[in-house]
């Protein structure tokens, strides 16, 4: 299926702030849940063919996973929350929704630092966040483990590389994909940072408490790689503030 760059409208619920995604793909005004928003460089808002992605060709998905399932989008300010069935668009950072299974109508979360999903036992918050201590941004984060001083954080991300000819007849083309990261980010006061997977730089992102860090580290054998140690180590590490 050939689709096209998605317009975002937005509405207000009782207890939450959604966003209706149309296709206008068409001339029609439903979502067609594969679409991908704004994909690849090449798509600026041009009515042309180069706008135009067939996602069957694309190896992986956008969606984190792809079938939706029972949750609910809670406002914080509010504390109203309302049963939904959601799912994550990791590539477009959208939470999608549909009020039921069979509804045709797909409408994503707004991007609210006051407002977050639930879904399978995982929390997703909109989050201003610094990756280089110079600007911020903002994005969705999954809650990992919350602390009395600080809280832990996944941070999913999705780069589209398109499809590359091959160079001759005897090679064959490599297919368009979608390729998945990872990033675990720290949180204290309003801004996330991310945490290196490199323990020496790892130590040098909390100065002050370097030497506790340093020795739990060695007496625990801890991995930066493997979430159940970076868990562990956080736990220590927000016990010390």
């Amino acid at each position: 299926m050939k689709l096209r760059l998605i317009q975002t409208f937005l509405l207000f619920t009782t207890s939450v702030m959604i966003a209706q995604l149309e296709t206008g793909f068409g001339g029609g005004n439903s979502y067609a849940g594969a679409t991908v928003y704004s994909l690849s460089s090449r798509i600026n808002n041009e009515t042309n063919n180069s706008d135009l992605v067939d996602l069957s060709t694309i190896e992986g998905s956008p969606y984190e996973t792809d079938l939706f399932m029972l949750g609910k989008a809670s406002n914080k300010l509010t504390k109203k929350s309302q049963p939904n069935y959601i799912r994550y668009n990791v590539y477009n950072d959208v939470i999608e929704l549909k009020e039921n299974l069979n509804d045709t109508k797909i409408i994503g979360l707004i991007k609210s630092l006051n407002i977050y999903a639930i879904v399978n036992n995982k929390e997703y918050h909109y989050e201003i966040y610094s990756d280089d201590n110079s600007k911020t941004n903002e994005g969705y984060f999954i809650l990992i483990s919350k602390g009395v001083n600080s809280n832990l954080y996944l941070k999913k991300s999705q780069e589209f590389k398109d499809k590359v000819k091959a160079k001759d007849a005897y090679h064959n083309d490599s297919p368009a994909t979608f390729e998945n990261s990872e990033a675990y980010y720290i949180k204290k006061g309003r801004i996330l940072h991310p945490l290196t997977k490199s323990k020496k730089e790892f130590l040098k992102q909390f100065p002050e408490k370097e030497s506790e860090l340093k020795k739990y580290m060695k007496a625990e054998k801890i991995n930066l790689k493997s979430e159940k140690d970076v868990v562990k180590l956080f736990k220590y590490y927000d016990s010390i503030l």
